[in-house]
């Protein structure tokens, strides 16, 4: 059977955790390979939770061609409940720490191995099979009762390595000193007290020498005190750093510049840190225990002996010997083949064929995405659909229409290359004409053309001829009663015109594409209007999109000089609220919240829509002496403003989605949002305000240097999330 839906469950998704970032590499390598997926939790941590749907949401999804892959690394109260859904399952097993290292430190840590071992013996008679990460994982399952398993690697996120890391810890790493490197989550199996002791050793022969401890400790319970208590007993305060949690630049940086890493971990599933820090040409010195030895292969030092001396001895080799390094580092290069995300995909094929399932591969297509070829944001958002699909290998075509251009459109869908296999069409209010955009549909249909339409904005206004029936349903009498009996006739007989268009059209944009694809709870929640069949609707986030005519500064440096070319303070805090100046944003409010010591710089141009509101803005200003309010209507210089900027306001009181608010996550930067359902994906990214005291408020926590770095970490996961390059294969999925 072809694996056309693939729903993954864990009870807890996070960021930064090894088997969230296997989930959402995972439900990306399944959309570029036709299947439909998502990602089910009953806890999602804030910082992914818009990507996370609740777990409850599986006994109402679709079950056709659909397989539920059911991960298990510890016990949890839903588990069961989930087991019992009646769908095919499969296990994915990432392992479950023992509980003997949780006596005494965390009791419901302790309490869940416990049951989790249970539930795993349970889940046997209920899962098709079992797919480990790991060989020693995959013999645990055999043990379990599992009649079919198989071994499918952990996919690590390639995005990782295609970021810049953070500035502020490489330059912290670049002082010529041995750096060594420990990245896990701070709990007993991780063993980070004999990295502690054996680092000590090593520093009497390297004393500048300094250990980074990465990872967060929030379910260390009191073995944090006993890593604490090592350090200071061995008189090492100065010499290692806790770092906590990290983002994912911070974590490439520790990568990037440090010279060696260190696992002592007594019990690993599979451990993610040995690839990553292969694909960093970061030479290892690990333990040999439980699956390390399946995932490091021979690309670093493998331990018996975890002694100080031991590992001491060789960290001071794979330090100090420059022909072992590089010998350790090639062999990485070799063994990370076993870890690509095609390799992966192979593995997961060939383990789901043993029990029926068919999982597509990843051809190449030829597409047309289909919009606007003027200057405006959704001519922006084609062009990063455009590139997400040919990141990914397929050859794509981009059309431009002009606006409300019948002929136009006519032309381009002549245009359409003829071997096209799939049109993507982003459609937006105020681009097609509703009859003639119709009559393109059936002309790519009859050509047997898979259609796959985006819809920006979709309710009942936004169509022509319900502007018109309304129109009519509210005429007012002009002649005297005879006359306007008569024409109450005829306009009962427009209104029935006009209510026919107005449903032929919808019926068809509903019923021709193979594929509907919205971008809001907003828009999602009147395609009802369209189409009664809800498996071909699908609710995508935006993918980020870059800023237009400007670059990012790269450096400190680089953006004092853009505000010295665009007259701007160059210091101080910039806040910008880019785009049309329509009412609805709120740019008086604004600018009436602003506090003194921070510049709000409004940028964007008059729009025909909400004609006199620009110069209701600017009256404000003047009359109130506002001299840290700068108002911009050269388009071309809004990217600009935005790259010199610290942060946006998107102060919006309606709004479907925001593709500003994409353009802010890829310049990196905090937005202060309404409290808009529209902003909902953000929220972490950025602080939200409820009215103008708020607002005011908001403005002056983002400059709190703390408060501005948390969210510099969680417009850095967003940035990776909402790539276009990994979202872009979900438009194909499912076709």
């Amino acid at each position: 059977m072809r694996l056309t839906r693939a729903y993954q469950f864990h009870p807890v998704i996070a960021d930064g955790d090894a088997i969230g970032n296997d989930a959402f590499a995972l439900e990306r390598l399944l959309w570029a390979r036709g299947a439909r997926s998502r990602i089910y939790a009953a806890h999602a941590h804030d910082e992914v939770a818009a990507f996370v749907r609740p777990w409850r949401d599986l006994f109402q999804e679709p079950r056709d061609g659909a397989l539920l892959l059911l991960r298990h690394s510890m016990g949890n109260d839903c588990v069961d409940e989930v087991g019992d859904l009646p769908l095919p399952k499969v296990l994915r097993y990432h392992n479950i720490t023992p509980a003997r290292y949780f006596v005494g430190l965390n009791e419901d840590l302790r309490k869940y191995s416990e049951l989790g071992r249970e539930q795993l013996r349970g889940l046997a008679s209920k899962c098709e099979m079992g797919i480990a990460d790991s060989e020693y994982s995959r013999k645990e399952l055999e043990a379990s009762g599992y009649a079919k398993t198989a071994v499918v690697p952990i996919l690590v996120d390639r995005n990782l390595f295609e970021q810049v890391p953070d500035p502020v810890v490489a330059a912290r790493l670049a002082d010529g000193h041995t750096h060594l490197l420990v990245v896990g989550q701070i709990v007993p199996q991780k063993a980070q007290h004999l990295a502690v002791a054996a680092f000590a050793r090593y520093r009497q022969s390297d004393p500048a020498a300094h250990l980074w401890l990465v990872g967060r400790a929030d379910l260390a319970g009191g073995y944090l005190e006993q890593v604490r208590a090592e350090i200071a007993r061995l008189r090492l305060r100065d010499a290692v750093t806790l770092t906590g949690l990290v983002s994912s630049t911070e974590l490439l940086a520790y990568y990037k510049g440090t010279t060696a890493l260190l696992t002592l971990s007594e019990h690993e599933g599979f451990c993610v840190p040995l690839l990553e820090a292969m694909r960093a040409e970061l030479p290892i010195v690990a333990r040999n225990a439980a699956a390390i030895p399946d995932t490091l292969g021979d690309a670093g030092l493998l331990l018996d002996d975890v002694t100080p001396d031991a590992v001491a001895a060789a960290l001071e080799r794979v330090v100090k010997d420059r022909t072992l390094r590089r010998d350790l580092t090639e062999r990485g290069r070799r063994h990370l083949a076993r870890f690509t995300p095609e390799a992966v995909g192979r593995a997961l094929m060939t383990a789901l064929a043993q029990i029926g399932w068919e999982l597509g591969g990843t051809p190449s297509r030829r597409i047309t995405v289909l919009s606007s070829d003027e200057r405006c944001g959704i001519h922006d958002y084609s062009q990063a659909i455009v590139e997400g699909l040919r990141a990914n290998d397929h050859q794509v075509d981009f059309v431009g229409v002009k606006h409300v251009d019948s002929a136009d459109l006519a032309t381009k869908i002549g245009m359409i290359p003829k071997d096209t296999e799939v049109v993507i069409i982003e459609h937006e209010n105020g681009i097609f004409r509703d009859l003639s955009f119709v009559l393109a549909l059936l002309r790519l249909w009859f050509r047997r053309v898979r259609i796959v339409l985006s819809m920006h904005e979709i309710e009942p206004e936004k169509f022509h001829h319900y502007r018109r029936l309304s129109a009519a349903l509210h005429y007012r009498p002009v002649y005297a009663w005879p006359l306007e009996l008569g024409r109450i006739f005829w306009v009962a007989l427009l209104i029935a015109s006009y209510f026919i268009r107005y449903r032929l059209v919808l019926t068809l944009m509903g019923a021709l594409p193979a594929k509907l694809i919205v971008h809001s709870d907003r828009t999602e929640y009147w395609t009802d209007l369209l189409t009664s069949e809800r498996g071909k609707i699908e609710q995508h986030p935006l993918v980020i999109m870059p800023l237009e005519d400007a670059l990012l500064p790269t450096d400190e440096a680089a953006r004092r000089e853009l505000r010295r070319e665009l007259g701007l303070p160059l210091d101080g805090f910039i806040l910008v609220s880019p785009g049309f100046f329509f009412r609805r944003k709120r740019f008086i409010e604004v600018a009436r919240a602003a506090p003194p010591e921070v510049t709000v710089v409004f940028s964007g141009t008059e729009s025909s829509w909400d004609a006199g509101y620009l110069g209701e803005v600017q009256e404000y200003v003047h009359e109130h002496g506002l001299t840290n309010v700068v108002i911009n209507t050269d388009f071309a210089l809004m990217g600009k403003h935005v790259a010199a900027a610290d942060g946006l306001v998107l102060f919006y009181a309606e709004q479907f989605q925001s593709a500003i608010a994409t353009q802010a996550v890829w310049a990196g930067l905090p937005c202060i949002y309404s409290d808009h359902p529209a902003f909902r994906l953000y929220r972490g990214a950025g602080l939200v305000a409820k009215d103008e005291e708020e607002l005011r408020l908001r403005m002056r926590e983002i400059q709190d240097p703390a408060t501005y770095a948390r969210l510099r970490r969680q417009v850095a996961l967003l940035r990776r999330m909402l790539a276009p390059e990994r979202n872009a294969p979900r438009y194909l999925a499912g076709l």
